[in-house]
Formats: C-alpha cells, structure tokens, sequence
C-alpha cells in the first residue's frame, strides 16, 4: 500500500464514523445514541457532529504527526517507521498527506 492510499483510507474511515455519529441511535454507536439522549435542535446537533469530526481530524494529525517525527507524543519526539504487511514502508510524507487530504 502507498502512503497516499493509506491517507485515503483513515479519512474513509472518519467520514464513516461521522456519517454513523449523526445518524444518532439509528448509527448504531455509543455516540450516536448519547447525542440522540441529549434531545439537541437539528442545528446544534449538527454544530456538535461538526466539532466531533474536528476533533477526530486534529487528533488523528497529531497521532500521525507524533508517529512521523515531525511532533512530540506527551513531550516524546522520535520517528516510527510504519509498514504495511508486505514490508512497505508508508512513514516519511503521512502528516503531510493528512493535512493536504483531510485538513485543508
């Protein structure tokens, strides 16, 4: 797998948990059915899926980021070198990637 495909993949991901979360119960998590239980307008419960994925984002740059060696993990900086099953070597641009494809 290549680095980009990799990226591709994580912000699939979090537009699928995003998708489920605003879904509310019917989403099938515990995020969902919490936002549901908060009985919020469809404006504000939107506002608080928005600041979900936010959060989601930012956390995952900073994740990628720390693995990278381009950002500390609690105050730890080092590089990671993350491979895919075959061997390939996918660290090197992923903070890069990320904020291109999922952060602008």
């Amino acid at each position: 797998m290549r680095s980009d495909q990799f990226v591709k993949n994580i912000k699939a991901e979090i537009e699928s948990l995003v998708s489920l979360y605003a879904q509310g119960s019917e989403g099938k998590t515990e995020i969902g059915t919490k936002l549901d239980s908060l009985n919020l307008s469809p404006e504000l419960n939107a506002e608080v899926v928005s600041l979900i994925e936010q959060a989601i984002k930012e956390s995952t740059y900073n994740l990628i980021s720390g693995l990278e060696g381009s950002a500390s993990l609690v105050g730890t900086q080092e590089i990671y070198k993350i491979t895919d099953e075959s061997g390939n070597e996918l660290s090197g641009e992923l903070d890069v990637i990320f904020y291109e494809q999922v952060m602008e």
